[in-house]
């Protein structure tokens, strides 16, 4: 149980740190240049392929317990699988955008409206499965 509250420990900053230095990057499309702006990629990257693994691990643990919720709690079930659909595209089209040595046009335009997205319904995922997180660190305290 305490490796589970850990792990959404470690979710919530990566997705944190993955979120701002996001924002602080697409800020140059606004004419506001962040410096430096090497590094703001480079944890962007870090923390964005930091929190995939730690989401991967999260599913794995949670898989389970969202198809027994499946039927009692619809909205966590259709918020947590948009999450996840809208993660995927966020990821794919960050990690095309990393990889591809020719610039695509808009392409940084629609991992950024995927990411707020995905942001959005990360942080209604959040606040819903909040007070079942909350009695699982309780449980591991004792």
């Amino acid at each position: 149980m305490k490796s589970k509250a850990n792990i959404g420990i470690a979710l919530v900053i990566t997705f944190a740190v993955t979120l701002v230095t996001g924002i602080i990057l697409h800020l140059k499309s606004h004419g506001i240049i962040a410096q430096p702006r090497g590094v703001l990629k480079t944890f962007h990257w870090i923390f964005g392929y930091a929190m995939t693994a730690l989401l991967i691990i999260h599913w794995a643990q949670f898989q389970k317990m969202l198809d027994a919720l499946k039927k009692k709690f619809r909205w966590f079930y259709v918020d947590t699988w948009l999450l996840i659909i809208l993660f995927i595209a966020t990821l794919l089209t960050g990690t095309v955008k990393l990889l591809t040595p020719i610039k695509i046009p808009h392409l940084g335009l629609w991992h950024y409206g995927f990411g707020i997205a995905m942001s959005i319904t990360a942080i209604i995922h959040l606040v819903r499965g909040l007070p079942s997180w909350n009695k699982m660190r309780k449980i591991c305290r004792k």
